[in-house]
């Protein structure tokens, strides 16, 4: 780590504490979570044992979800007029963009259909982009990611600078990488309605 402007010391061997986290350090989400998680659980709300990013506050008879990743929330429940004071109470501690309805959600799109209470979580877009980024468009349908039998080694690298500028248009792990968050992001599921009928 560089030493900030106006604070060299010129020393080599030197300690640096740090009085605020700092953006993009690893620890900077678990710390921001902290915060997050005491300004939330003071306005009522408790952490589900499933899942330590949604919260949920019971007022009277109407119930709260709040989903939070990192600096990215949603909050459901089954008073639009809580909703709206709840978000009133989180925008006096932070400064918050409310973006309405939820349409879009990293990088998911999200729909709703009011006649059938279904909401539908669409990856469509992202897969084209992921796609498009990593040159896939020609890629062969395959059940894994990588053959299991295959065994590679420093020979089979390109040989020809063509080959390898290629090569390095798809990083295999960031391709990987984004391939899984589209199998574990989303599933298909189908939830019926209280006001379905079975048949």
């Amino acid at each position: 780590m560089q030493e900030l402007p106006g604070y060299e010391t010129g020393k080599v061997d030197t300690v640096k504490q740090l009085l605020k986290v700092l953006y993009g350090l690893k620890q900077a989400r678990c710390k921001w979570y902290d915060v997050l998680h005491m300004a939330i659980t003071d306005l009522g709300f408790w952490v589900t044992g499933a899942d330590p990013e949604v919260f949920i506050a019971c007022i009277k008879k109407h119930m709260l979800v709040l989903a939070v990743h990192i600096n990215n929330c949603v909050m459901t429940g089954s008073s639009p007029k809580l909703i709206t004071v709840y978000k009133g109470k989180l925008h006096k501690r932070y400064a918050l963009t409310d973006l309405g309805p939820v349409s879009w959600l990293l990088s998911i799109q999200v729909t709703h259909d009011h006649k059938t209470w279904a909401i539908s979580l669409l990856q469509e877009a992202y897969i084209k982009t992921i796609i498009t980024h990593f040159a896939l468009a020609d890629a062969k349908l395959y059940s894994m990611p990588m053959v299991p039998s295959a065994s590679y080694s420093k020979s089979d690298s390109p040989a020809l600078a063509n080959d390898a500028v290629w090569m390095c248009k798809v990083p295999y792990c960031e391709a990987i990488g984004s391939l899984m968050y589209t199998s574990v992001a989303t599933q298909i599921s189908h939830l019926q309605s209280p006001h379905s009928h079975s048949s």
